[in-house]
């Protein structure tokens, strides 16, 4: 991935406003490239790291016949003791403080509000919009994960933790779950996001067997390996 060069006349760049959509509808606008931001959906294939252009590349893991890695089967076990409770999204007090709490972080690149990735409908548009959340037992609440399902997709829409638990690796925890339910329900691919065709710190969701990535040119998604967790920063 990292030989992909990307051309200024070859820029994608586009968005709709958030709608209702059929789940199979909503199936390919996923294998497209597109993905939820709000109160939009958008679609492109460029950003900027460390000053400079790069090619944005979507990821998703089929499922059929996917195994976690040694690691993440530690992971949850090692998280065992957690409690997931899983419902339909509704976003109130409870989850902007922990959106607060969590974003604080980020500085200058701070996100405002956790409007800025989920709308007022998002349990229901574009799609059924489900809501996982993770506490220890009779604790707090320790992270929240939102998802979006389609026909024959799972996709990861957002996910925020108590930076306070970073010993619980709560960002990849939410997504092993995200992936157990997604196959539980019998989807045929978990849609999660993307990647830099440079080091970034989206790193880590190249860290998971039987990944594909979306070659833009021809629309195609092709396998690609496994890449263990690394310190994106030394590379750079």
């Amino acid at each position: 991935m990292a030989n992909q060069a990307l051309y200024l006349t070859e820029l994608v760049d586009e968005s709709i406003p958030m709608q209702a959509l059929h789940p199979e509808v909503f199936d390919d606008y996923l294998e497209d490239g597109w993905r939820l931001l709000g109160y939009t959906m958008v679609r492109h294939n460029y950003s900027v790291c460390r000053n400079q252009f790069c090619l944005t590349i979507p990821l998703r893991i089929r499922l059929s016949g996917f195994t976690f890695s040694k690691s993440q089967r530690q992971l949850l076990r090692r998280n065992a003791g957690l409690k997931v409770n899983y419902r339909a999204i509704s976003i109130g007090e409870q989850q902007e403080a922990l959106f607060t709490k969590h974003s604080i972080r980020f500085g200058e690149r701070r996100p405002a509000h956790l409007a800025s990735f989920l709308g007022p409908n998002a349990h229901r548009e574009p799609v059924t919009g489900m809501e996982f959340s993770i506490q220890q037992q009779d604790g707090p609440i320790l992270a929240y994960s939102y998802v979006h399902i389609g026909h024959q997709s799972f996709s990861g829409t957002y996910c925020f933790f108590d930076p306070d638990f970073g010993n619980l690796s709560l960002g990849t925890y939410t997504m092993l779950i995200e992936i157990e339910k997604a196959r539980q329900l019998g989807k045929k691919y978990y849609y999660h996001g993307y990647c830099y065709n440079v080091p970034s710190q989206f790193d880590y969701k190249l860290n998971f067997n039987n990944l594909e990535a979306l070659d833009w040119k021809s629309g195609a998604w092709n396998q690609v390996p496994r890449l263990p967790v690394r310190r994106w920063t030394d590379l750079v």
